[in-house]
């Protein structure tokens, strides 16, 4: 069996606001701690949003030429991670991962690719990288999408072996998750999924896809689940936004996956109410 935590939207902030006291990811991350996690996935959006709406390029609002402000909080993200927590740990890349060149200072491509796949204890993991986009993020690239590469990918993956239980982890949803918003085509919810979900979900289901793990929509709007043609998609609560709700604390996840049982659980730890309990469990 193996329990991997999932820390999704760790929104770490540097030097931009009075609450910066990280209580909420110090929070998150022992738990993951006290769990004892095999190993973790960070799945994106490791630093803070920035700027804000009318704005047209989220690299010339400070004025730094150098991107010292990314460099400042990609490094704060990789030393909460690196010194904190106690397993080994993955990274896929959210809508703040950008630009890439500061990323990529701090999470080289050599030990953090962009997209990637692997096998442990008779389950396929397979991760994805949602926004391709690798500028400052102007206002007309917000849109998440998951690549041509990747989908050839996946449909290798699913036609070599379309039994292995797979599990998949990506950043924006890759469904509109109409159990927890009825409405996901108007106003800004094409932000908050993936644009070609539905050619994604077709390839997924060419193989045993049991789960997929996103995080992105927003505040505590998340903890959402929902199964499409057997497979289920589910969706985390952002864990933090130091920005502006001091006293927001999200939620923090671990997936425990029991090939030989062929069963699977995602639990929850809300940090802001100090409880737990079970998302979902499934079978296949």
């Amino acid at each position: 069996m193996r329990t991997i935590g999932l820390l999704y939207d760790l929104h770490v902030g540097v030097g931009r606001y009075e609450y910066e006291d990280e209580s909420v990811q110090h929070a998150a991350i022992d738990k993951l701690n006290e769990v004892g996690v095999d190993w973790t996935l960070a799945g994106g959006d490791l630093r803070l949003l920035s700027p804000w709406e009318e704005e047209t390029e989220w690299g010339s609002w400070h004025d730094d030429s150098d991107d010292a402000f990314y460099h400042s909080e990609f490094r704060r993200a990789k030393e909460l991670l690196d010194n904190r927590l106690e397993s080994d740990y993955y990274v896929i890349r959210g809508n703040n991962e950008r630009p890439m060149s500061a990323y990529r200072k701090h999470f080289p491509a050599d030990e953090f690719p962009q997209w990637f796949h692997f096998e442990d204890d008779g389950a396929r993991f397979v991760f994805l990288d949602s926004n391709p986009h690798e500028g400052y993020h102007p206002l007309n690239e917000i849109q998440n999408f998951v690549t041509a590469p990747q989908i050839s990918m996946l449909e290798r993956l699913m036609d070599e072996d379309d039994e292995i239980p797979t599990f998949v982890f990506c950043h924006a949803p890759l469904c509109r998750h109409y159990e927890l918003d009825d409405n996901w085509e108007t106003h800004s919810k094409p932000y908050f999924y993936v644009l070609n979900c539905k050619t994604v979900q077709a390839v997924l289901e060419r193989g045993n896809t049991v789960m997929v793990n996103t995080g992105h929509y927003w505040y505590d709007h998340g903890r959402g689940s929902r199964v499409i043609n057997g497979v289920e998609y589910i969706l985390a609560r952002h864990l933090s936004h130091m920005s502006e709700e001091a006293e927001y604390g999200g939620d923090v996840r671990w997936l425990t996956v029991n090939a030989d049982a062929r069963e699977a659980a995602v639990h929850y730890y809300d940090v802001g109410t100090n409880e737990e309990g079970v998302l979902t469990t499934t079978t296949w």
